[in-house]
């Protein structure tokens, strides 16, 4: 990215898959008065304005609950490979944006890395931006369209550490004070956890 660039970065929320050791359909749990996958559009939203949604296990549920809001929903047919396929779907559909805000689809407390990692975004020069608490990477990603044809090209199971890990020179680190960039719903004591913590803060 080049300092100062004025750069929209479109936001690509990852939202395809199987969720087996959850056992559950993950993206459609409860949280609050919302499903999870519309705590994380609509915390995106708020912020850029492209935004794509890459679905695919029970596809026409997550467009229903999504239905209204400015996003846009395409289906990754080879989600079943891995999640490569759904970020090469969501770049190839969102175009040439300046960058890419790559999400996980569950990943409830997204906020907490999305202003850290936009306002640097903004000015650095790096290509790749990762969100950091205490010294440990998390999630989402900013990553610079000149890395688009390396994402493109990497197989359906490697993951994008690949092309993060072969760049380290181009990379910055962007500190946060927030565990939640850590933070995804795996299991269902993961999804216990956050509810707990969400009706703390409701009742706090």
């Amino acid at each position: 990215m080049q300092a100062n660039e004025a750069y929209t970065p479109a936001g690509i929320v990852l939202a395809a898959g199987l969720a087996t050791r959850m056992g559950a359909f993950k993206q459609l749990l409860p949280l609050g008065d919302h499903c999870l996958v519309e705590s994380v559009v609509d915390q995106l939203c708020s912020r850029v304005e492209q935004v794509v949604v890459v679905v695919g296990h029970r596809a026409a549920e997550v467009v229903e609950v999504l239905a209204g809001r400015p996003v846009q929903c395409v289906f990754n047919a080879d989600y079943q490979q891995g999640m490569s396929t759904s970020v090469q779907c969501g770049l190839r559909f969102a175009g040439l944006a300046a960058a890419y805000l790559i999400c996980l689809g569950d990943q409830p407390r997204l906020a907490a890395a999305l202003d850290p990692l936009l306002s640097a975004g903004a000015t650095s020069t790096k290509g790749i931006l990762i969100p950091t608490y205490q010294g440990r990477r998390g999630h989402p990603l900013l990553i610079h369209r000149r890395y688009t044809e390396e994402i493109m090209a990497l197989a359906p199971d490697q993951g994008l550490n690949v092309v993060t890990r072969a760049h380290g020179d181009d990379t910055l680190e962007v500190p946060v004070g927030d565990s939640g960039v850590l933070e995804d719903l795996d299991t269902p004591a993961d999804y216990q956890q956050v509810l707990r913590r969400h009706q703390d803060q409701r009742h706090g």
